[in-house]
């Protein structure tokens, strides 16, 4: 018979997927105007933080469809985590379909 093959073992990647993920809770902002999305996200990202550091959660903004012009609520969001919420977000990912974001918080 011929040689036998050594199998590799393959290491689990240390580094977890937000994606494939449970998320702990959810912010839906459909139909919110900006300026109370805004309000609700930062209470939202602030209260996990300190409720759960690590947790997972989804904020929905919807992908701006029905905006007259650019997608308002993806925007600011995004900016609010990587702004004034960023030392409270420890990472964040576009969910697929593109609505909502996956955000584990410190």
């Amino acid at each position: 018979m011929g040689k036998r093959r050594k199998i590799p073992v393959v290491q689990p990647d240390p580094v977890r997927s937000l994606h494939g993920s449970i998320a702990a809770d959810a912010l839906d902002l459909h139909g919110l105007h900006a300026r109370t999305a805004e309000e609700r996200v930062r209470r939202f990202i602030e209260t996990w933080s300190r409720r759960e550091p690590g947790a997972i959660v989804r904020i929905i903004t919807g992908k701006g469809t029905r905006s007259e012009g650019p997608a308002v609520l993806r925007a600011m969001t995004l900016e609010l985590m990587t702004g004034e919420l960023a030392d409270r977000v420890a990472e964040w990912a576009v969910e697929v379909g593109g609505g909502s974001y996956l955000v584990r918080v410190r």
